[in-house]
């Protein structure tokens, strides 16, 4: 190879090698988004999306998270510092995103106060919930499906001191709606879940309904226990 060539070739390498490098130094890790809006783990670096509690847990056994997107300043979601919890006393333990809904709240006897949560999620009491997924077991409303944010449930909401003070709600209740909206609930975080998180509420399911036969003839009963 005569020395000119080889002098170009020289050439190439190292201006191909500085732009890589120049192009790699000016990777913005804020402009790094994960698709799912939850947790992206890197060598170097975390982003999470969702704030998680220092003492409560979800119905997956780890730490609640936020219903609240971190960062968000909205206050008008029920929550308890963007948490679905009962710690002043509320009953809005069930995580969901309104979009994936079909007007909750005027299906459930509460005007359509819904419409305004476009595009937040908020929380919701079992008996509204129990109530929704009830009508539309009975074909009164359209079916919808995945509103659940299950790392925001907070793991009391499939136990037998919430669900029995909470079945009932507002005097719009169906026969039996709280099978319907417990169901639900575990059948969604259930097939969301990987397989610890699948265990964990798995017992936490069986041992609300080991005593409510109410339960035990039902297709989610038989799949998933």
């Amino acid at each position: 190879m005569n020395c000119k060539l080889l002098f170009l070739v020289i050439v190439i390498y190292f201006f191909f090698f500085s732009t890589c490098k120049e192009g790699y130094n000016s990777f913005n890790i804020g402009e790094f988004v994960h698709v799912d809006d939850e947790v992206e783990e890197d060598k170097f670096f975390q982003i999470t999306k969702r704030e998680k509690h220092p003492s409560l847990l979800n119905v997956y056994g780890e730490p609640l998270q936020s219903c609240r997107e971190h960062g968000s300043n909205d206050t008008r979601g029920s929550w308890n510092d963007g948490f679905c919890s009962e710690l002043k006393g509320g009953v809005h333990q069930i995580c969901l995103d309104v979009d994936k809904t079909d007007d909750f709240s005027k299906n459930t006897g509460q005007g359509n106060w819904t419409d305004k949560r476009k595009g937040k999620s908020h929380c919701m009491c079992l008996g509204a919930w129990a109530l929704y997924k009830a009508k539309q077991e009975k074909g009164l409303i359209p079916k919808t499906d995945n509103e659940l944010n299950c790392e925001s449930i907070m793991d009391d909401a499939l136990h037998d001191r919430y669900v029995d003070k909470w079945n009932t709600w507002n005097g719009h209740e169906l026969e039996n709606q709280i099978v319907h909206g417990v169901n639900e609930l575990y059948k969604q975080c259930y097939e969301k879940g990987t397989t610890t998180q699948k265990e964990h509420i798995k017992q936490l399911y069986k041992d609300l309904t080991s005593s409510r036969p109410e339960f035990h003839t039902t297709d989610i009963h038989k799949k998933y226990t």
